[in-house]
């Protein structure tokens, strides 16, 4: 108990200690998110343009797209921006890194997933915040949905950067695994088959982390579950990294 009291009080100096790192270079830091809201704002102009063709896509409409990048997004930046470390477990175990910090008298992995604070998932973040204070949600449903889908996103990165641990080389997977989330979560799940669905809501849950919060921002409902699968996908994640790191052998022995 000392020392996740310690941890708690340390927690809001290490964001801070990250945010200070990577403002080092401001210009890069403005840059990284001013490029991550124009990249997103383009994207959205070239589907309103489709959308304009094609008003409706199965029941998908041009402001159901908004809410639902909204959502992908702003999930994947919360995650970036408090929990970013998890994008670089893989590395740290790959290169024998995670040796230095297994001392620290913190716990171990909050710690860890703390160490990484990217610019670019505060655009994301930010861009999403804009875009969902100009579509006028409501907000108490809008950042409970948020915080949901950004634990189903963490646990999900969590165990599969957890593999590197058990031996597995998966840091280079990682990119891919982000741009494959992003591309699927952008889209409503009647566009799937119900084969590539259920799969995009288990083994990879693209699904919850845009279509559906974007529904619960709706209908005002399905939280709890947002919330459940949040917490289930972290607690496996979680279960995976402390199994592996029970047998952990750093490179070189």
């Amino acid at each position: 108990m000392g020392a996740w009291s310690r941890w708690f009080r340390a927690w809001p100096l290490v964001l801070r200690s990250r945010f200070l790192e990577a403002w080092q270079d401001p210009l890069g830091f403005w840059a990284s998110i001013l490029a991550r809201v124009v990249n997103n704002s383009l994207w959205l102009l070239v589907f309103y343009l489709f959308f304009l063709r094609f008003p409706e896509v199965r029941g998908f409409r041009f402001e159901d797209l908004v809410l639902t990048w909204a959502m992908a997004f702003g999930a994947l930046g919360l995650l970036q921006a408090l929990w970013g470390g998890v994008l670089g477990l893989a590395r740290l175990a790959e290169t024998g890194e995670l040796e230095v910090h297994l001392p620290l008298p913190v716990p171990l992995l909050p710690y860890l997933l703390s160490l990484r604070l990217q610019p670019t998932g505060l655009g994301d973040l930010l861009w999403s915040l804009s875009v969902l204070a100009l579509l006028g949600v409501n907000w108490f449903y809008a950042l409970c949905a948020l915080v949901g889908a950004s634990l189903v996103a963490l646990g999900f990165f969590l165990a599969l950067a957890s593999m590197s641990l058990w031996g597995l080389r998966v840091q280079n997977l990682l990119p891919v695994a982000y741009a494959g989330l992003v591309q699927f979560a952008t889209w409503p799940p009647s566009v799937y088959k119900p084969a590539i669905k259920a799969l995009l809501l288990s083994l990879i849950p693209a699904l919850w982390l845009g279509p559906l919060p974007a529904r619960a921002v709706v209908e005002g409902s399905g939280l709890a579950t947002l919330w459940g699968f949040g917490l289930g996908f972290l607690t496996l994640g979680s279960l995976a990294f402390w199994l592996g790191l029970r047998r952990y052998i750093a490179p070189g022995g």
